[in-house]
Parts: structure tokens; C-alpha cells; sequence
């Protein structure tokens, strides 16, 4: 903080603003100069204990006595950054100890001493998320980000949050932007992508997304939905018929799957197992199939579980089922790799 002597350097100013000399009278104390004169000298010895919120303050009203008075606008800027310095490391420090009432207070402050500022905003959805609170953050969050879009710290927060708050449109929108400069944020864009797509999908296919262990039913849901050629496919007459699917409500993904070829049915008992969840095992062979139907006959990525995770396309893990969440990302993987 910078200091300044108290009356004497403002009375020198007003004294300048008068135009005083030994020959003129003396000046009003009720007049805007003396007013303002008398407010900066209370400010200053504010300002030396310290209380820079009341010095600010004071010489504000000072400058509106006075507009336009250069040594009074500077002070007020000067005071003004010391101001936001001090309450941005009051409020991070509180921040850091989890003392969020304190944090808020201090934030609070800063807002009101610069409110074009992000800062106030950022501690604030920060102390509202600690507690949970994530609708207040996200629009703590807006308001910082609104206040400086180019910060690349301040979206990545509002991005984070918009995840935690199901706005997936919003969060693959601003960790698009991101990973034009931080390709390493791509990942975060397709998940955000994704968690939207599956927030949008039809019911039968939102179920087959939630289930821990997918079905070869929910499987075909999953490809009947996403995948246009497997949607439109014709299915010819004479084929297979799994008498396991004739009667359920969602035989005609599975009609189509078992066409395509995705799964057979058996020939003694004409079972499809409908109900069956994938094995982790198959997956590489129903991939390779779906990427030979987009016309993709590079099956590098396709050979074994090892290529698929190889490739991103599904990770390795000690199940042998697949959950419905890695089957939806599988699925749109291999379509992003075959289109």
C-alpha cells in the first residue's frame, strides 16, 4: 500500500485548486474544494491504519466533489487496486483454511469494490460449491467468466461446474474452446459430449446406458438408436427367428441386430438371449462388424479387447461384462473412427 502525509499534502492541493496566495481570501469550508479537501485527509490517515476500504471510500466522494481532479481519481485508483490485492488474499487465505464464511465476506467486499472484476465471483462459486451449493456456484461462476471470457482458468472452473450441474451442451461447448490451445482437454469434450447425447437419448435406450451389465437386447437398442445404417437396415424375409424376441417390445432392434449379423440365434433351441449380458470378450468381433457396415475395413483397432483399448475405444478391465455407459462410448468411438 502506498502512503501519503496526511493534511498538509492535500491542503497544498486544494491551496493549488484556489488559486490561493497571501493576497486572497480565505477559502469557504462549506465549498466543494475544502469539502473534498477535508475528505482527503481523512482518507489518508484512513489509509495509514490500514483501512483501505473507508479511504477508498472517502476519496471517492472526494472526486465526486471534485470531478475530474486528477490527484484525486489517482488516488482512488491506487486504493482501489491496494484494495483488491488485500481482500483477493484475504478471501483465497480463509478459502484455504475452509473458513467459507469468512471467504464469502471478504469476496462479498471485492465485488463491491470492483465489481467489473472476476475475482469476487471466483472465490464466491468456489466457497458455494465447498458447501455444495452448485446452482449459486454456477452462477458465481457465469459471472466471473462473463467478466473476463479469455481467461482460460476461469472457463475451465465454469466447464468443470457445468458437468457437475448435467449442463453437458454448455461444458463440451467450453472445453471446445479450451482444446484448441490444450488439445489435452479433448477427452473432457467428448465425455461432456457424450454425457449430452445420453441425457437425450429415447427411453429404451437411456435404460440400456444405465444398466451395469448390458444386455445383447440393450445392446441392440444402443445400436438401433445411434447408428442410422443399423436403424434403416432392410431385414430380408426367411431369416433367423430367436423365439425369445417375438413378443418382447423391443424386437425390432434386435430383429435388425440379428440380420446384421451382431448376434445368432441358436440353432436347437431359437434363442437369442436376448436377455444375455455381452461378454467384454465378444466386443472386439460386434465393433470390427459395426465398422465393416460404415464402410471401414480397417480392422487395426478391432482385432482383441487389447486393440480396442488400444485405440480408445473400450478399456481393459477385469470384468467380463461390459456396463452400458462403456457400450454407448464404444459404440460412438468406433463411429468416430469409421465415419
Amino acid at each position: 500500500m502506498t502512503q501519503r502525509p496526511g493534511f498538509g499534502v492535500v491542503f497544498a492541493v486544494v491551496v493549488a485548486l484556489a488559486g490561493c496566495s497571501s493576497g486572497t481570501p480565505r477559502l469557504d469550508p462549506s465549498s466543494p474544494e475544502a469539502r473534498a479537501a477535508a475528505l482527503a485527509a481523512r482518507a489518508e490517515d484512513d489509509a495509514a491504519a490500514g483501512r483501505l476500504r473507508d479511504a477508498l471510500d472517502a476519496y471517492r466522494d472526494a472526486a465526486r466533489l471534485m470531478p475530474g481532479e486528477p490527484r484525486y481519481l489517482e488516488r482512488v485508483a491506487e486504493l482501489r487496486a491496494s484494495s483488491v490485492m488485500s481482500l483477493r488474499a484475504e478471501a483465497e487465505s480463509a478459502l484455504a483454511r475452509e473458513d467459507l464464511a469468512a471467504a464469502r465476506r471478504a469476496a462479498l467486499a471485492l465485488v463491491e469494490v470492483a465489481p467489473e472484476s472476476p475475482a469476487g465471483y471466483h472465490v464466491l462459486a468456489s466457497a458455494a460449491e465447498r458447501e455444495g451449493k452448485l446452482e449459486d456456484a454456477w452462477a458465481a461462476a457465469q459471472t466471473a467468466h462473463a467478466r473476463a471470457p479469455a481467461d482460460a482458468g476461469l472457463t475451465e472452473s465454469l466447464a468443470e461446474l457445468a458437468l457437475k450441474t448435467s449442463r453437458f451442451a454448455e461444458a463440451e461447448a467450453l472445453y471446445g474452446g479450451l482444446a484448441k490451445d490444450d488439445p489435452s482437454l479433448r477427452e473432457k469434450q467428448r465425455a461432456a459430449r457424450l454425457e449430452f447425447q445420453m441425457q437425450n437419448l429415447p427411453v429404451a435406450a437411456r435404460k440400456a446406458v444405465a444398466a451395469p451389465r448390458v444386455t445383447r437386447a440393450q445392446f441392440a437398442a444402443l445400436l438401433f438408436t445411434l447408428v442410422s445404417e443399423v436403424a434403416s437396415a432392410r431385414v430380408p424375409p426367411g431369416g433367423d427367428v430367436a423365439v425369445d424376441v417375438l413378443d418382447r417390445p423391443d424386437r425390432t432392434p434386435l430383429v435388425k441386430a440379428i440380420a446384421l449379423g451382431f448376434f445368432s440365434v441358436a440353432r436347437g433351441t431359437h434363442l437369442v438371449g436376448a436377455d444375455t449380458p455381452v461378454a467384454r470378450s465378444d466386443m472386439p468381433g460386434h465393433l470390427r462388424r459395426l465398422a465393416a457396415l460404415l464402410g471401414n475395413r480397417d480392422e487395426t483397432c478391432f482385432l482383441a479387447p487389447a486393440s480396442l483399448a488400444g485405440c480408445g475405444i473400450l478399456p481393459e478391465t477385469t470384468s467380463r461384462q461390459v456396463s452400458g455407459r462403456e457400450a454407448f462410448a464404444a459404440i460412438d468411438a468406433t463411429l468416430g473412427l469409421s465415419r
